[in-house]
């Protein structure tokens, strides 16, 4: 069997405030799969945008890998490597889209500028051949008019348009894996769903493994094919994404999937999990990170933390509600 494109193993991000060390993310585990399209959810403040820096190599100080390892194509330890080791990964086999495409493109440098300032890191182009991969490239993404919009600034374009310049420059150098950061949060329900069917296609067409983050299970449902969900820092439910909606296991994600369903019920009052993600210097303890908002919380969860139980084929799920279960790690 081939090695997975991407394996995490029990990934830890701590922050050093001077004073006191606090985990923010908590032996993470993770398999991506060549072609696969993975979704890593959970409410702001779970950790997951700090995974995927992680996976970068982007983590701004104080913020650092506790321990554990990110594995590419199973022999490159990415945080084993030399800086100039990370900058051949970054943008050639691993591209990253971030959430708001009019702060992560240079306002003050062309489209064309942009685009070729990636082939120009990573290729051995020349001019002229670069141009015609940045207007071929602009085709594909659904951009009308690509010569004259390179000759433009990104303030001149809408945000549905950024953000495709965005996918564009992520995957003209055809990356083993994307990483998108929540690609559609500041586009409007129509651009949405252009953007996400444009992130399908070209990931069948350049072969692109896919770790899409974002908060909106729907945005799951459209374009993933298996889950993770995240609470404060750790890894909570893992399973197919038919599964996840069929059977969740965890309370935590049932509470998400309700609070979904009931948006289109007008015959119900509109459901919210109680409580707020704790705050991360309030999880430093033992005990289940989610027992203080768990409807079903028993007295061991306060004070012993749950073991990753497999609860079915390619299903884990962490919590004791499992006690029965085959204990996956922890």
């Amino acid at each position: 069997m081939s090695n997975p494109i991407l394996e995490i193993k029990d990934l830890s991000i701590e922050l050093d405030d001077g004073r006191q060390n606090y985990n923010l993310v908590r032996n993470i585990n993770l398999k991506i799969e060549k072609k696969q399209k993975f979704g890593l959810v959970g409410e702001s403040g779970s950790g997951k945008s700090l995974s995927s820096l992680a996976i970068m190599n982007l983590l701004p100080d104080p913020l650092k890998i506790k321990e554990g390892s990110i594995l590419l194509d199973g022999n490159k330890d990415l945080t084993k490597l030399k800086k100039k080791e990370l900058l051949n990964v970054r943008g050639n086999e691993i591209s990253m889209i971030f959430q708001e495409p009019m702060t992560a493109l240079d306002p003050l440098f062309t489209i064309e500028h942009q685009i070729l300032e990636v082939l120009r890191f990573h290729s051995k182009y020349d001019k002229k051949q670069m141009k015609e991969l940045a207007i071929e490239m602009l085709t594909k993404v659904g951009i009308s008019r690509p010569a004259q919009v390179l000759k433009g600034y990104p303030h001149q374009l809408s945000g549905g348009m950024r953000q495709r310049i965005m996918i564009a420059i992520a995957l003209i150098c055809k990356p083993k894996l994307l990483i998108a950061d929540e690609p559609t949060t500041a586009l409007d329900v129509t651009i949405q769903a252009q953007i996400l069917e444009l992130m399908n296609e070209l990931s069948e067409d350049y072969e692109t493994s896919i770790l899409m983050i974002t908060h909106d299970l729907g945005v799951i449902a459209e374009t993933c094919e298996r889950v993770a969900i995240m609470y404060a820092g750790e890894i909570v439910e893992e399973t197919d994404v038919v599964t996840l909606f069929k059977n969740p296991n965890h309370p935590y994600t049932i509470g998400l999937l309700n609070s979904v369903r009931s948006l289109g019920d007008r015959t119900k009052k509109l459901y919210s999990i109680p409580g707020n993600v704790p705050n991360p210097k309030e999880h430093q303890g033992p005990g289940c990170r989610f027992a203080s908002r768990c409807p079903n919380r028993m007295s061991i969860c306060m004070i012993q933390d749950p073991p990753v139980h497999k609860i079915g084929p390619n299903h884990i799920s962490k919590c004791w509600l499992n006690v029965e279960g085959e204990v996956a790690y922890g």
